[in-house]
């Protein structure tokens, strides 16, 4: 019966799987990339979409639930889709505002639909104007939201009140969202695994896709097990999303940092020598490129310990490692706008790393090799260039 489900009806399966382990973060990761691996798009919290669970909206694409959210309750949630099912959706945060019932929807909630990007659907806004505090306030535009809708709700029953209703008192403008610097994409989803426990409109570590699979051995989820591990280089990278610097009972300075891919998370720490040499890299949101060990612990020959023999920055791999790139192109593919495209690739930034084309033809199985000695390319900038040209592969060296 599940397999069929899941053959005939994709996206409300796995929006069921979704729901029924709405309280296991690992889970749900493991969930929303199996969605990703099969086509199925899951999109972020709506307030104009979605309920308390996670639901399948008309085109075909899994809503997240308003209950996986941290600070939003039931009840806030029902107050939410009930309005909406009764009046309509939501045209703006004062709409909702004024509609829902503020008891159930407070701030702490309107805070976290904002983090997460409840509101992102509203015309004309952005999540950092939600939480802006301006002139050194400690009150948010959304304390302003809360406010300015009090004040609407009062008019309204004054004027229930009224003999003669007084129609012409009630427009109130709405205040004007304040101008601020959106958030990084990085300060976007640390808010969002700030009340979910998750990234949800994406990885801090897409960026690096390129560095991760061409230089990694290892992920961090394989690292859980060392034992057949033993004596070998594992080449792994990561984002830090928590630091702390001690002191032994000997005095001596010491860290540990929890390192985090896209499949596991690990605990690091760095003593003596490491920790002197090392310690500059620790700072949270630091993306890593590491490398270690397998070896025998100091002190007791029966357990094993990841020795760490160096770490850079994720974002110097490519510059550091890279002497010459490799395109393979079929000679079926090539025509004038490929061309174009890979030239504009090459004439973006010049650089220290190397270009050679391996042409190969399908139909005769025979290949040639042609060096581009006039030109010598930024390798991060010619490979973020090229990667998504579908008819291009690259090998790196």
């Amino acid at each position: 019966q599940t397999g069929y489900l899941k053959a005939h009806y994709p996206a409300e399966y796995m929006a069921a799987v979704l729901t029924r382990n709405l309280n296991d973060l690992k889970k749900i990761t493991f969930y929303m990339d199996e969605c990703k691996r099969s086509g199925i798009p899951v999109l972020g919290p709506d307030v104009n979409e979605s309920v308390m669970k996670f639901v399948v909206n008309t085109k075909g694409e899994i809503r997240f639930g308003l209950g996986a959210l941290k600070g939003v309750g039931e009840g806030a949630v029902e107050a939410i889709a009930n309005e909406r099912k009764a009046k309509g959706p939501y045209k703006s945060i004062f709409d909702l505002a004024t509609r829902v019932n503020l008891r159930a929807c407070n701030k702490r909630c309107l805070e976290a639909l904002a983090m997460a990007g409840a509101f992102d659907g509203f015309e004309g806004s952005h999540r950092a104007q939600y939480l802006h505090k301006e002139n050194n306030e400690d009150t948010t535009f959304i304390d302003k939201v809360i406010r300015h809708a009090n004040m609407i709700t009062e008019k309204k029953s004054q004027s229930q009140h009224s003999l003669f209703g007084e129609t012409d008192d009630m427009v109130i403008p709405d205040p004007k969202l304040p101008e601020c610097e959106e958030w990084s994409k990085l300060e976007k989803l640390n808010k969002e695994k700030e009340v979910t426990g998750i990234y949800i409109s994406g990885h801090p570590l897409e960026d690096y896709r390129i560095e991760i699979d061409n230089f990694c051995n290892v992920s961090l989820n394989e690292l859980d097990e060392l034992k057949n591990k033993k004596n070998r280089e594992l080449i792994f990278a990561g984002i830090i999303t928590s630091v702390s610097h001690k002191t032994t009972k000997s005095g001596n300075p010491f860290g540990s940092f929890v390192i985090e891919d896209y499949e596991g998370t690990m605990q690091i720490a760095l003593f003596s020598e490491d920790y002197v040499k090392f310690k500059q890299y620790l700072n949270k949101d630091y993306m890593l490129f590491l490398k270690g060990r397998v070896q025998q612990r100091y002190g007791n020959n029966e357990q094993l310990e990841l020795k760490i023999n160096s770490i850079s920055l994720l974002s110097e791999v490519l510059k550091n490692w890279v002497s010459e790139i490799t395109l393979k192109v079929s000679l079926a593919d090539i025509n004038e706008e490929l061309i174009c495209r890979i030239s504009k690739a090459m004439k973006k930034k010049q650089g220290n790393s190397s270009v050679k084309f391996a042409v190969y033809d399908t139909l005769e199985n025979i290949s040639v090799e042609l060096p581009a000695r006039k030109f010598k390319v930024d390798s991060t900038d010619f490979l973020r260039g090229i990667i998504d040209i579908p008819e291009v592969k690259f090998k790196i060296n």
